[in-house]
C-alpha cells in the first residue's frame, strides 16, 4: 500500500511520466531524491487521505473509530443519522486503496491506514465522535433487539468518548448502568480483564454525589470491580 500510494503521489505531481513512443515510465531520480520523501508509512498515507473529499474522509474517520473493520449494517445505523450513505462512500474509499470490500464488511488494507485514519482527527474530535457513534448504536439497539454484540459496540465507543462528555444525570446513571451489565455477560464468558474495564467506566460515568442518588448501584459497580481485581490479581486496583 506504502509503494502504490508513493508511486501515485509521484505522478500526480509529475515526477513520473509516461512516454507513449515508446512506451514506457520516465522519471528523473535526482529530482525525486531532492524530495526527501519522508520513510514515515503514517505520513504519506495522511497526505494521501488529505487530498480526498470531505465526504471520503468523513467515511475514514468514522470506520477508524470503530476499528480494523466496520460491518456493512452498522454502517447503516449511522447512515440514517447523519444523512450519508456510509456504504458508498467506503465503496469509494476502497476503490481508492484504502479499504477492502469483503462480503458483509469494510475492513482496513493495513493496521497503519487505520492509524493514519484516525491521525486525521484532533484527539477531542476522536472522542466527540466515539460519544456520538456510541449513542446512536446504543439508541439503535434499544428500539430493535439487543445482543452483546450491539451492547459491547455501542459502549466501547461511549467508554473511549469519556464521562465528561455527557453532562445529564439520566444519561450517565444508564451509562453506568449499561456498563455493570457488559461487565456481568464478560464475566460470565470468563473475559474478566474486559470485564474489569467496563467496571471502570461505570464507576467514571457515576455523578459527583453517587453515593447519596445512586447508592446500589454504586455498590454493586465497586463491589463488582474489587472481586474482578482479586481474580485478576490487580493489586493496583485493590489499593
Amino acid at each position: 500500500m506504502f509503494v502504490v500510494q508513493l508511486l501515485a503521489s509521484l505522478r500526480e505531481e509529475g515526477y513520473l511520466h509516461l512516454r507513449l513512443s515508446p512506451c514506457r515510465w520516465t522519471w528523473d531520480l535526482e529530482q525525486i531524491i531532492d524530495l526527501k520523501i519522508s520513510d514515515n508509512v503514517l505520513e504519506l498515507l495522511m497526505k494521501e487521505m488529505e487530498k480526498l473529499s470531505p465526504e471520503l474522509q468523513s467515511g475514514l474517520k468514522v470506520a477508524s473509530c470503530l476499528g480494523s473493520y466496520v460491518k456493512k449494517s452498522t454502517l447503516d445505523i449511522i447512515s440514517n443519522d447523519v444523512g450519508v450513505d456510509l456504504r458508498e462512500v467506503l465503496y469509494e474509499v476502497s476503490r481508492k486503496g484504502f479499504m477492502d470490500d469483503v462480503g458483509d464488511r469494510f475492513r482496513f488494507c493495513h493496521d497503519r491506514i487505520e492509524q493514519a485514519a484516525y491521525d486525521l482527527m484532533s484527539p477531542d474530535e476522536r472522542r466527540a465522535k466515539h460519544m456520538r457513534l456510541g449513542l446512536l448504536i446504543w439508541a439503535h439497539a434499544v428500539i430493535g433487539n439487543e445482543s452483546d454484540e450491539m451492547l459491547f459496540l455501542s459502549l466501547n465507543q461511549i467508554n473511549r468518548g469519556g464521562s465528561h462528555l455527557l453532562s445529564d444525570f439520566n444519561q450517565r446513571n444508564t451509562i453506568s448502568s449499561l456498563n455493570l451489565r457488559a461487565g456481568k455477560r464478560c464475566i460470565a464468558m470468563s473475559d474478566f480483564a474486559s470485564a474489569q474495564k467496563f467496571y471502570e467506566s461505570g464507576i467514571s460515568f457515576l455523578n459527583n454525589d453517587h453515593w447519596q442518588h445512586q447508592y446500589e448501584l454504586s455498590l454493586e459497580l465497586f463491589e463488582a470491580s474489587i472481586d474482578v481485581a482479586c481474580t485478576l490479581n490487580n493489586a493496583e486496583l485493590l489499593n
